[in-house]
């Protein structure tokens, strides 16, 4: 995981794009097998850290564990807009993340989300 810490150390982050009136605000809904939970997570903080190191579009991806049922995972993604959301699911660390992790999921619901007040901004960052 050398990749992870050298892109929070030496801040090397792509410069974000603003966002646009057809940007994503979405909450991902999963429930993972218990069983896969520990592999799970492996691979979604990899594909969350590359994706907001790598990519301009991706605005979050700040994911959160349930206190009481640790398998259900709520992802805050935001991305830029449409074309940044298809670029992102089109990329290399997207696939590799979806392709390994299918078998793991038990339900995912994506929700897509409307800011109450769209001028409010998040600001995520990859943590060390």
């Amino acid at each position: 995981m050398a990749f992870f810490s050298l892109c929070a150390h030496s801040h090397n982050m792509v410069e974000k794009e603003n966002m646009t009136t057809d940007g994503i605000v979405r909450l991902s809904k999963i429930e993972v097998y218990p069983q896969y939970l520990d592999e799970y997570m492996e691979f979604a903080i990899e594909v969350g850290t590359k994706s907001l190191c790598t990519e301009p579009g991706v605005l979050t991806m700040y994911a959160m564990q349930d206190k009481d049922n640790p398998c259900i995972i709520t992802i805050l993604e935001t991305y830029s807009s449409q074309e940044a959301y298809q670029s992102h699911i089109a990329s290399q660390h997207f696939q590799k993340y979806k392709q390994g992790t299918l078998h793991m999921v038990r339900s995912l619901e994506l929700c897509d989300q409307f800011p109450l007040n769209p001028k409010n901004t998040i600001t995520n960052t990859v943590a060390p």
